[in-house]
């Protein structure tokens, strides 16, 4: 497909920013745990919540979260048709729009977009729903190039359509076709040309983002397929173990957490979470420990400390990392997305009530919440928290709110 310029408007926006430690430039963070490294945040929300500064409509469908850099904020949505690479102004002005094609098929339910954009080194990569990979100039605003990763890779539509959002590590961005010779592929994140693909398990991906993790002094790619947990070498792609952790639909959208060793994932439908340690010369596992009282279904899961978090229909649950046991569950927080700043976790609920919570040994103190007004349709984007602020989307609205220390 021939690359289009953004609007006038957005070719300003897309200028190249540095990384800043409070920027937020891809899915789930700067570390893709869903933590922000920001400090001095409110630590408990006035009645009604944290002061609003602005909400800006016209993101079109879609329930894709944000990517931050210095004062420009990124995101998709399904404008008139077709996917939309969307630039805003941190003070709610809508910059501009591009379009990356089609961002959802018929029959794949839910209508919009999914994936969170992943910017790196000058350069905007957006995955459709479609499993079209984009990648876009930051400075220009213009396509750079575009490959059909099912097309390339004999990769396979899923259920409710990909909602990977995609890694870059270093020239190379990774994605997951699902093909049987090409389950996971790295591009160059210049050119789009494959640089490795990983063989050695036929089956389709499960609408979750990859981490790139440390093991042992091995760089290695940990994510979920439709089979269960695998990792891959970073460097060459070849496949170094798989894990099955199979449920109903094959969805695995939670992104898996690391540290030490153990890698822990999650998913709904009854499966529940598991732990597994990974063998020192990275080429094997073994089973940690399960728990299905965490179902977690697409709202993600954080470690902190020796502390693990997600919700699923019971609320906000708190395990054991170390063994699983239950330490303790929220209600109020609701089923939804976390994410996690200054040892406070921010709560979006799929019933649109955004919460501030102080967890503890015994339980989670509530902190302060409100409710969502603004935007339509799935309350399914994850908030964000970045410059000072927390960012929640809803549809075709963006909403900003002050959440800095007075």
């Amino acid at each position: 497909m021939a690359a289009r310029s953004l609007a006038a408007l957005a070719v300003v926006a897309l200028v190249t920013f540095g990384l800043r430690a409070d920027d937020w430039p891809q899915w789930r963070g700067p570390q893709r745990d869903g933590i922000s490294r920001e400090k001095d945040l409110l630590t408990e929300w006035p009645d009604g919540g944290p002061q609003k500064l602005w909400s800006v409509a016209g993101l079109g469908q879609g329930f894709s979260t944000l990517a931050v850099i210095g004062n420009r904020i990124y995101t998709t949505g399904v404008v008139d048709g077709a996917g939309k690479l969307i630039a805003i102004q941190d003070d709610g002005k809508l910059l501009g729009k591009s379009s990356y094609g089609s961002d959802s098929v018929e029959g794949g339910g839910y209508p919009g977009s999914r994936s969170t954009p992943t910017i790196a080194d000058g350069r905007i990569f957006v995955m459709s729903g479609t499993g079209v990979l984009t990648c876009f100039d930051e400075k220009s605003g213009q396509q750079q190039w575009q490959v059909d990763t099912f097309k390339e890779f004999g990769g396979r539509q899923l259920h409710w359509n990909v909602a990977e959002s995609v890694l870059v590590d270093g020239k190379r961005v990774i994605c997951t076709p699902g093909g049987p010779e090409a389950l996971v592929v790295a591009l160059d994140v210049a050119t789009g040309k494959p640089v490795w693909t990983t063989k050695g398990l036929d089956c389709k991906s499960a609408y979750c983002s990859p981490i790139l993790v440390t093991h042992k002094g091995q760089r290695m790619i940990l994510t979920m397929v439709e089979f269960g947990a695998i990792g891959i070498d970073a460097d060459n792609g070849r496949l170094l173990w798989k894990s099955a952790h199979k449920n109903k639909y094959a969805v695995h959208a939670a992104s898996p957490v690391y540290s030490d060793g153990r890698v822990v994932f999650s998913s709904g439908y009854g499966q529940g979470t598991e732990m597994l340690k990974i063998a020192t010369d990275g080429k094997s596992v073994e089973p940690g420990w399960q728990q299905k009282a965490l179902d977690n279904h697409h709202g993600a899961i954080i470690l902190q400390g020796g502390d693990l978090y997600g919700t699923n229909d019971r609320g906000l649950i708190s395990l054991d990392a170390g063994t699983g046991k239950e330490n303790w569950i929220e209600a109020k927080a609701g089923k939804g997305s976390i994410t996690m700043a200054d040892g406070l976790i921010y709560a979006y609920s799929e019933k649109g009530q955004v919460s501030l919570l102080k967890p503890g040994p015994t339980g989670a103190t509530l902190k302060g919440s409100f409710k969502v007004t603004e935007g339509s349709n799935q309350h399914w984007a994850h908030p964000v928290v970045a410059n000072g602020r927390l960012y929640i989307r809803h549809g075709d609205v963006l909403m900003a709110y002050d959440i800095r220390k007075r």
